[in-house]
């Protein structure tokens, strides 16, 4: 793999298993990656891997949430994440 290993601080890079992780791999690299990581990410999935991955993530930044919304056409209200966001209120100070 050709994708920075800065993304993957946290665990040994000889050991990811790139197919059977793939969703956990798409969301790292989306969320903390480069543009050069994104063109990698590119040549290593398809499309629909990457879409599936970020819609059903848990948790992406507002930024790459609203890039993604921007790179594929895809509407806010299909991230997951998204949806996670607006439904989490801050709490009240008094």
């Amino acid at each position: 793999m050709s994708l920075s290993r800065e993304i993957f601080w946290d665990v040994n890079y000889e050991t990811i298993d790139w197919h059977k992780n793939y969703q956990w791999v798409i969301c790292r690299v989306l969320d903390r990656g480069s543009l050069r990581d994104w063109h990698e990410l590119n040549k290593i999935y398809t499309q629909e891997q990457i879409i599936e991955s970020a819609t059903g993530a848990r948790y992406l930044s507002k930024k790459t949430v609203h890039w993604l919304h921007n790179i594929f056409n895809l509407p806010l209200s299909k991230f997951r994440c998204y949806n996670l966001m607006q439904s989490s209120h801050e709490p009240w100070i008094y």
